[in-house]
């Protein structure tokens, strides 16, 4: 049997193979160095004689200055990328600009001291979840260099994938810390989500009205036409940035919310009754105390056994029965998001309104009929297409784990950045092809 000759690549200089490496044309490799664990690579672009960008006169050669950028390290060792740059110079006496440096995105953008290539991996790597510390290390360059071109290159990369604001119905705003500052004084930033796509679409850096209503009124008008319902929680804030951004968008009150709200009229309701019937707060012994778990849990969660638990505790520590009251009344406010059609529960949510502001009901459940009825038509407007405000606090979540990893952070910007990498999962394909000058 014959046996194929293997075809070979030969190398016509040693520095060939330094050059593939650089893997860039009309740029040459003129030396390589290697001090200890650092490999050091000098480059240089083939010589060309451009004009003047001022005047378009003729320029020289001024001076070949050296500049040291980071680059991806090669066998597990940190390597540096001198680019011996050309600095030019004007002949005309007349022209303002009197020198200029040739640069090229390809090599390294400006004011960047990572290569393009060393740029563009470490905003994927720290975009994905990896602290920026941990980056630099692998680099071998300081914490800033890696965070100045992860912020450069992510803000290009976010600013040019817009898919995530292309097919949005359906939007949702919630509020999450940002930086507690001295003085126990809180900074909150807003999360915009698609809640029907479940992305992210913008973090904005304040919660109030004349910040959330300006993002909202400065994206396109096509966008806008496009909303057609917007998730919230009881926040008066958010649903006048509705009310007036986006007056046809149907508004709907997240019904975890609004079930939360019960539980905690519950909670006060059994804290105070258990105060007045002890004399003291909660002890384990207590049957209100023991039960107080259990009283938040759905009753269809609820075996043969511990249904009886429940009455019975019940029994012992609630004399006048309020506390069994506020009970039903979370119940049938879980019943209502369980109605079958729209008619069905706004019935069921005017009849159970009408309980709880009755002269005799306890002030906690009056104040929970009170808000029930102002928010009426944004919480029944749930069962119209069950939009909730579910994925923004998902997302909120992955931000708050973005704020662990970073141990917090004080400069927006690059919090904003890092959310929208992280949470918002662009299109990493679109990074390739980015040109920063």
């Amino acid at each position: 049997m014959r046996l194929k000759k293997r075809s070979t690549f030969v190398l016509s200089h040693p520095t060939d193979i330094l050059s593939a490496l650089v893997g860039l044309k009309d740029v040459r490799v003129l030396s390589y160095v290697r001090s200890g664990p650092v490999v050091e690579l000098v480059i240089e672009q083939d010589p060309i004689k451009p004009n003047c960008p001022s005047c378009g006169s003729r320029a020289h050669v001024k001076e070949r200055p050296l500049v040291r950028y980071v680059d991806l390290p090669v066998y597990g060792r940190p390597m540096t990328l001198t680019w011996k740059k050309h600095r030019m110079a004007c002949v005309s006496p007349e022209c303002e600009k009197n020198s200029f440096v040739l640069g090229d995105h390809r090599i390294a953008a400006k004011n960047c001291l990572l290569t393009t290539r060393a740029a563009k991996w470490a905003t994927e790597q720290v975009g994905t979840g990896r602290t920026v510390l941990e980056v630099a290390r692998e680099l071998g360059c300081d914490w800033h260099t890696v965070n100045d071109a992860v912020t450069t290159y992510g803000e290009a990369l976010i600013a040019a994938d817009r898919k995530r604001l292309t097919k949005t119905r359906a939007i949702g705003l919630d509020e999450t810390s940002f930086v507690r500052r001295a003085g126990f004084v809180t900074d909150y930033a807003t999360t915009v989500a698609d809640v029907a796509n479940h992305r992210i679409i913008e973090v904005l850096p304040s919660r109030s009205y004349v910040e959330v209503a300006r993002w909202v009124h400065d994206q396109p008008v096509g966008w806008r036409a496009e909303i057609r319902y917007g998730a919230l929680d009881m926040s008066a804030t958010y649903a006048a940035v509705y009310s007036v951004t986006l007056p046809k968008a149907v508004q709907v009150v997240d019904p975890f919310h609004v079930i939360a709200l019960a539980n905690r009229a519950l909670d006060a309701i059994r804290r105070r009754v258990q105060s007045e019937t002890l004399g003291h707060r909660g002890r384990k012994n207590d049957p209100l105390y023991r039960i107080r778990r259990v009283l938040l849990m759905g009753q269809e969660k609820l075996d043969a056994k511990g249904s009886e638990r429940l009455s019975s505790l019940l029994a012992l520590g609630d004399p006048d029965g309020y506390v069994a009251i506020a009970y039903r009344v979370k119940e049938r406010l879980r019943e209502f998001y369980r109605a079958p059609d729209p008619q069905s529960a706004s019935e069921m949510l005017t009849e159970l309104i009408e309980h709880c502001v009755k002269r005799s009901m306890p002030p906690e459940l009056k104040r929970l009929g009170r808000t029930l009825e102002r928010w009426f038509d944004k919480i029944c407007a749930y069962h119209q297409e069950r939009i909730t405000n579910g994925p923004t606090e998902s997302i909120n979540n992955l931000i708050k784990r973005i704020k662990r990893i970073g141990f917090g952070f004080r400069n927006f910007e690059n919090y904003r950045i890092r959310v929208l990498l992280y949470a918002g999962k662009p299109n990493w394909r679109v990074l390739g092809s980015i040109v920063v000058t």
